[in-house]
């Protein structure tokens, strides 16, 4: 599968800082510590590799006991399967860490302590038994991350600084050496005008821009070229800019609305994945809003075959949810029903799956569906497929407490994992 970015939060005990703003230089660290978890593993986000080697994070605050029950953090990694896991990476309860993974091996992770100023980003390059780290410091607290490796010594890192809901600040830093020096490559703060979201409708905001329109989240295919998904503000609708010169100018790039989809908007819901990686042929997933609430929303899948420089609209699937590919053909939607999530009302819904990149989809005919696991109001909020056999998937519910579930069979049989910490 394609590296993914793995959000969430923790603090990071290691790691010396620099003076200098825009630069950062690589020390050798140890290993972090081992976190001291609670038996019951409650994952945020999940990244497997293959059938056998994978990683997750845990961070989220969950509901215990009548109180939000802040629990150790930690980022973790299995080798069999998702059966036992192992901390890498200790993490407090109050604090930022934001992951890409490359392989089983291959990792980077950026760490931010409370209320701090300062970026600490560490690597490693042996399934986390080593760290490498190098810091930034900032001028603001930094408030989120976003990582990007289209290979192994080119990246990218977003930094998200403390703002108001009517902005979208973002800085863009570049390594090109694994992540051991960076460099300030682009900013919000460069540009002439705080773009709105009533300045979508100007013509020169579909203009190439030589700064950030705003942060986000961001994803390159290659060193050259990337994208970002972001909005102008923490309430409005959301766009997909492009980059073809590693990340100097941006472009906002419109995905056209299928021909069954009429009266609405089209908002990206993610980033494009290409496959293999830093190929031709991707995807990246999209929701459509109707103007009228009445009418259902959808989730649509744009595919590219000329590396993301056009994208064209499969078959819409009714709903929302979360969604999974592993070639640029093969592909699985979670469609769930419409449901309050503070509910404990049990959550209905589909799992389809597709051969052909989203031209058609149908139903998998489950024996032992995802629904099974669902009778409390919890969702699926994470697909993990690693081949047609191998997937997995996160079902959390209003109190963040989650279940690890498995598939061998594409999805027709599913099985809750015992999780447990491998000593």
């Amino acid at each position: 599968m394609n590296p993914k970015i793995l959000v969430c939060f923790a603090i990071i005990s290691s790691g010396a800082l620099l003076g200098c703003s825009n630069v950062a230089r690589g020390d050798e660290v140890s290993g972090p510590k081992p976190a001291q978890l609670s038996p019951a593993l409650e994952f945020d986000s999940l990244h497997m590799i293959d059938r056998e080697n994978g990683w997750a994070k845990r961070a989220a605050a969950v509901f215990r006991t009548n109180t939000w029950v802040f629990d150790a953090k930690a980022i973790l990694r299995t080798t069999d399967g998702g059966k036992s896991w192992k901390s890498v990476l200790s993490a407090g309860p109050k604090d930022k860490l934001i992951s890409f993974f490359y392989d089983s091996e291959t990792a980077w992770v950026t760490a931010v302590f409370d209320e701090a100023t300062n970026v600490t980003v560490f690597r490693t390059r042996d399934g986390g038994r080593s760290w490498v780290s190098a810091d930034l410091r900032q001028s603001k607290w930094i408030q989120d991350c976003c990582l990007a490796f289209p290979e192994t010594r080119a990246g990218w890192l977003m930094l998200i600084p403390d703002h108001g809901m009517n902005s979208s600040p973002g800085d863009l830093y570049r390594t090109d050496d694994g992540g051991a020096n960076w460099r300030r490559v682009n900013s919000t703060g460069a540009s002439p005008r705080a773009w709105s979201w009533e300045d979508a409708a100007l013509p020169e905001f579909e203009d190439r821009h030589p700064y950030l329109v705003c942060g986000g989240a961001i994803a390159f295919r290659n060193a050259p070229t990337g994208w970002l998904c972001g909005s102008m503000a923490s309430t409005t609708p959301g766009f997909l800019f492009m980059t073809e010169d590693a990340g100097l100018t941006w472009q906002v790039q419109t995905l056209p609305l299928p021909s069954s989809l009429h009266d609405g908007r089209i908002e990206p819901t993610g980033l494009p994945h290409f496959f293999p990686m830093g190929g031709n042929d991707g995807i990246v997933g999209a929701q459509f809003w109707p103007t009228d609430y009445s009418t259902n929303f959808c989730t649509v899948i744009y595919r590219t075959h000329d590396g993301g420089l056009s994208w064209q609209p499969t078959t819409p699937v009714k709903y929302m949810g979360v969604l999974d590919f592993i070639t640029a053909r093969k592909g699985w939607i979670w469609s769930p029903r419409p449901h309050s999530t503070g509910s404990t009302v049990p959550v209905k819904g589909i799992l389809y799956s597709t051969d052909d990149g989203g031209a058609s989809w149908r139903p998998v005919r489950a024996e032992k569906s995802m629904e099974d696991y669902l009778t409390h109001g919890e969702d699926i909020v994470r697909l993990d497929f690693v081949d047609d056999e191998y997937g997995w998937a996160i079902a959390r519910d209003g109190h963040n407490l989650t279940q690890l579930l498995k598939t061998t069979d594409g999805g027709v049989t599913w099985t809750k994992l015992a999780l447990k910490i491998a000593p």
